[in-house]
């Protein structure tokens, strides 16, 4: 069976990879990136968790809403900056982008976490043209890990219809020459693995924009070892005190729905364009009083499920082919991540 896909040679990677980094350079920006570029330090961001998905930023976002010295975007993922992901976009004009930090009092930081900044080529930039002294975080973890919990979460959202990891993964050449891509993917970027999980490269893309003093990388698994620790050094990176904190909550587990009818509910609520517009003038006075219906049927309708099984040889593949970004990440963080190519 497996026979059927074509392996994606390191060279075709390459590539896209060259691709990508190309059009970084090319692009202009698009109309409503215009409303951005003159800058004002009045106005948010203050701070912004840019990624990566699968890393942990839901939980610390969560977690520093608790910081009474700090305000979050009641909008989590409002990906407003990430003009080259505009169906991730839950907000699309600076009107509403700056209503969502309204109730911020003045003696607390304004942030907001948008996991797909990272690999965007416009988000950081942009946050910048706006906010030149903004303050940047990001996890990262294990690629071939990221990639297992990545594909999940595509097959939750319908953007991924292959459910076998290694067959979606050998289909990467086919998809980014448009061939094979799901029907209810709304963003066919995401299904390139290997650049999606290809951390080193995003932060040595972003390293180039953002000065050292603005930006902190956190690693995921110490996160989950240590969660005090790591916000501990969020605190100090943002200059807020470090014992406002007394709870750091989990989020996002691995699981599969459990009825076929809500993902599918889901999806149309959130990609239709009018409602998607609705939900974002609604979504900040509904979190804002508890009331979060999409998160709620989301939670009561997913169950934990096993990580799907790689094989021996498989996983060896998924390592060889992140072990140049792997080296990338060490050198960019000065860290032995040696443990990654075990």
């Amino acid at each position: 069976m497996g026979g059927s896909f074509n392996i994606l040679t390191s060279s075709a990677m390459q590539t896209l990879g060259q691709n990508v980094d190309r059009l970084a350079t090319t692009l202009t920006p698009i109309a409503v990136g215009t409303e951005v570029e003159k800058p004002n330090l009045k106005l948010p961001p203050d701070f912004v968790i840019i990624g990566a998905p699968k890393c942990g930023t839901s939980a610390l976002h969560a977690t520093l809403q608790l910081h009474p010295e700090m305000f979050l975007s009641p909008i989590k993922e409002p990906h407003y900056f990430a003009f080259d992901y505009p169906n991730r976009r839950e907000v699309e004009s600076l009107r509403d982008y700056d209503r969502l930090f309204a109730k911020a009092k003045d003696n607390q930081l304004r942030g907001e976490a948008s996991a797909y900044y990272l690999s965007s080529v416009q988000a950081v930039p942009a946050i910048l043209r706006r906010r030149p002294d903004a303050k940047f975080i990001a996890l990262v973890r294990n690629p071939v890990d990221l990639f297992v919990s990545f594909h999940n979460e595509l097959l939750k959202s319908f953007d991924e219809d292959i459910e076998s990891p290694e067959f979606a993964w050998r289909m990467q050449d086919k998809r980014a020459r448009g061939i094979d891509i799901p029907k209810r993917c709304s963003s066919p970027a995401t299904l390139q693995y290997r650049y999606m999980c290809s951390l080193g490269r995003q932060l040595e893309r972003v390293f180039r924009h953002i000065p050292e003093p603005q930006r902190l990388i956190l690693l995921h698994d110490e996160f989950r070892r240590d969660p005090k620790s790591t916000i501990g050094k969020v605190t100090k990176f943002l200059g807020v005190s470090s014992n406002r904190i007394d709870v750091v909550l989990e989020s996002n587990k691995f699981g599969r729905y459990n009825n076929p009818f809500v993902p599918r509910l889901i999806r149309a609520v959130t990609v239709n364009p009018t409602i998607r517009r609705l939900r974002a003038k609604l979504k900040p006075f509904l979190n804002e009083h508890g009331i979060r219906p999409i998160f709620w049927l989301m939670q009561q309708s997913l169950q934990s499920a096993p990580k799907p099984f790689l094989s021996d040889t498989f996983r060896q593949e998924l390592t060889d082919a992140f072990v140049e970004d792997i080296r990338l990440l060490e050198d960019l963080l000065s860290l032995d991540l040696s443990l990654w190519l075990k």
